[in-house]
């Protein structure tokens, strides 16, 4: 099931690394002395399906250097030695659907429950299914997805209807004290659009039918992941800003040693720890408005003969960047236009 972490397409890890290093910074810790943990790579990663996906939809890459806890039958945990991170492989999901750094990967729990497996096949945001060789389901974790039949052509294009909340005409959030801005909620009496609901019959019943029972749902979470994976895109293409004056982690794949190019280098100081596990590349920019060309390249080759080259931007530290977020029938995506 696992296989070497080296098996893992760069692009994926080179995503996960970059997860990683936005997720452990300092001020994401700002609670006492409690300084922000530094996980490093397992040696192995295993591919996660899902029944709409014909190839591997997802890498869950483990986390090591963490304390976590391995939850086990009827609600009992005993202490794990590493997280996880889920990284998905193309548009049908967000680009991480889903990490922790407090509980053990998914595979490590389905283990835990039925000993040895051969595939984890994801089903919902927090449920996970193993199979063995014969393509029979062995255990799950988390709660089972129900099978939607009747399900509308269409999503509606409001909310359904149910609880909604009434607020200030203004559409303001209230503000602490403002009783003219207080939500209330209201129970509305129009049915819901809902589709009828029962359970699957058999494992193979619920992957076969995953795609059509779930249609709105996958095209929902697709619409609602365009954003991200528009910002991925961006990112490959132009490359990376990084605002003057702060310092901007880069995390190697594994040993190996860098280099700076391209005409914003030479307003890039840099600090290399070698010795982490993972190696830190630690780059803090400095330039204005009047520097023309602020692009530069961090050239990274590793031992095993890997290489990447990833692309960066200074932005000026007095330069405007304000996001608007776009949105989706799941909400609000923050990573759509920028201005």
């Amino acid at each position: 099931m696992r296989v070497p972490i080296q098996k893992v397409p760069i692009d994926v890890r080179r995503r996960a690394a970059r997860a990683v290093a936005t997720m452990t910074v300092e001020h994401l810790f700002p609670r006492g002395d409690r300084k922000p943990p530094r996980p490093s790579f397992g040696t192995e990663a295993t591919p996660v399906y899902r029944p709409d996906v014909d190839d591997v939809a997802y890498w869950e890459i483990e986390l090591e250097g963490v304390r976590t806890a391995l939850p086990l039958e009827e609600g009992e945990a005993k202490e794990f030695d590493r997280g996880f991170i889920l990284i998905a492989t193309g548009g049908h999901d967000v680009p991480v659907p889903h990490f922790s750094l407090d509980v053990a990967p998914p595979s490590r729990q389905l283990e835990a429950r039925d000993g040895a497996l051969t595939r984890v096949v994801k089903l919902d945001a927090l449920a996970y299914a193993s199979e063995d060789d014969n393509g029979t389901m062995l255990a799950h974790i988390g709660t089972m997805p129900p099978k939607l039949e009747n399900v509308p052509a269409q999503a509606p294009k409001a909310l359904p209807a149910g609880w909604a909340t009434t607020g200030p005409e203004t559409g303001d959030f209230p503000e602490d004290g403002d009783k003219a801005a207080t939500v209330k909620l209201r129970r509305s009496r129009e049915k819901r659009p809902f589709a009828d609901y029962g359970s699957w019959r058999s494992w193979e019943e619920c992957k076969k039918g995953y795609a059509d029972s779930y249609r709105l749902h996958l095209e929902a979470l697709a619409q609602r992941a365009s954003g991200p994976w528009r910002v991925e895109e961006l990112t490959e293409k132009f490359g990376q800003g990084i605002r003057s004056g702060e310092t901007f982690t880069v995390l190697l794949l594994e040993e190996g040693a860098f280099d700076l190019a391209g005409p914003g280098a030479q307003y890039v100081a840099f600090e290399f720890d070698g010795g982490a596990n993972p190696p830190r590349l630690e780059l803090t920019p400095k330039a204005d408005a009047t520097v023309r060309d602020t692009s530069f390249e961090v050239q990274l080759s590793y031992g095993s003969g890997e290489r990447e080259s990833l692309t960066f931007f200074i932005v000026p530290e007095d330069a405007p960047t304000i996001v608007r977020p776009s949105s989706s029938t799941l909400g609000p995506v923050f990573g759509g236009e920028q201005r």
